[in-house]
């Protein structure tokens, strides 16, 4: 049996084709690939029988979970695995061809309570090209410092990039319930790596693919939902992370959570009037007084129906 599980919850066939050719062109072919077809249309199944090459297994899910529940379709596409190690592949991102073999090699030396590994990554667009090379992970930091990054903005963090010890994932119960799997993955990194560091894997790097139709590029779809995940992993942070941190105080958690949440507002606006009155009320983890930070998000909002009202005039759109 393989060490590594490649799986794809798939449910987009946009940028599929890339997507399983570029996990065909490993170099290291020591994986076995688990398309987990959350009801999508027939090309990506038809997408799959041209790689026989591969070691793949397609499964198709008649009811589509994603729709409602994304992180319970991971976690069913995932419990089709029965490898040690787990890598939650993006149904529209890529690997640098070197990815699995720079994962076995570093395998070879972690100790065995490690349970996350990752990537660095760099940021395509939907032609395939980069973008954006973001900056490059600590060799090994705790899950509280990881978070508390996180909070401040000093780091991007995709899903695509991590892989994951199987018995982790188990131990955990797999990746929390967050409304459109938001924060999800920062909340489940943390608790699948326990006391134990998480490690970078250094050289290539994972290809995430910014495009309208995934739910971090499309920013300003399942606000309410944003919001409200984004509420519940502050608290996850409150309860379970920052009473594990040593190098940070109560006051510099505080002022990380405010900022993170006040980066939130600032990335989903526009938002409808019932969401900033939601994000500015009493009980708000934004840390600026309420008329600081009513006049931001108003200001925020009526700048981004601006920019959407310029944009529609220049391409002639009603």
């Amino acid at each position: 049996m393989h060490q590594l599980a490649i799986v794809i919850p798939a449910w987009k066939p946009d940028f599929f084709r890339s997507v399983i050719a570029s996990i065909h062109a490993q170099t290291d072919q020591r994986f076995t690939v688990y398309v987990a077809d959350d009801g999508g249309p027939p090309a990506i199944a038809e997408m799959c029988r041209q790689y026989d090459g591969l070691d793949l297994v397609y499964h198709r899910f008649h009811e589509n979970l994603g729709g409602t529940s994304l992180t319970d379709h991971w976690n069913r596409a995932i419990a089709l695995t029965s490898e040690p190690w787990v890598w939650l592949f993006g149904d529209d991102d890529e690997m640098h061809p070197e990815c699995v073999a720079h994962f076995h090699q570093r395998l070879e030396s972690l100790p065995d309570e490690v349970s996350v590994v990752r990537f660095d990554t760099d940021v395509i667009d939907e032609a395939g090209d980069i973008r954006a090379h973001n900056p490059t992970h600590p060799a090994t930091e705790s899950g509280a410092e990881f978070v508390f990054d996180r909070l401040l903005g000093l780091r991007n963090s995709y899903v695509v990039e991590y892989i994951f010890r199987r018995s982790a994932f188990d131990g955990a119960g797999g990746f929390p319930d967050y409304p459109a799997a938001w924060c999800a993955d920062d909340a489940a990194w943390f608790t699948f790596a326990g006391d134990e560091p998480i490690v970078t894997i250094t050289g290539p790097r994972v290809r995430w693919r910014a495009s309208r139709v995934n739910i971090t590029g499309a920013h300003q779809s399942h606000q309410a939902e944003k919001i409200q995940a984004g509420r519940r992993f502050l608290d996850f942070v409150s309860a379970q992370v920052a009473p594990t941190s040593e190098t940070h105080t109560d006051q510099a958690w505080s002022a990380a959570r405010s900022k993170w949440f006040e980066d939130q507002v600032r990335y989903l606006s526009p938002l409808p009037l019932a969401l900033i009155r939601d994000v500015t009320g009493p009980g708000s983890p934004w840390g600026r007084p309420r008329l600081e930070r009513t006049v931001l998000a108003y200001g925020w909002t009526l700048r981004a129906r601006f920019k959407a009202a310029l944009r529609r005039l220049a391409v002639g759109s009603p």
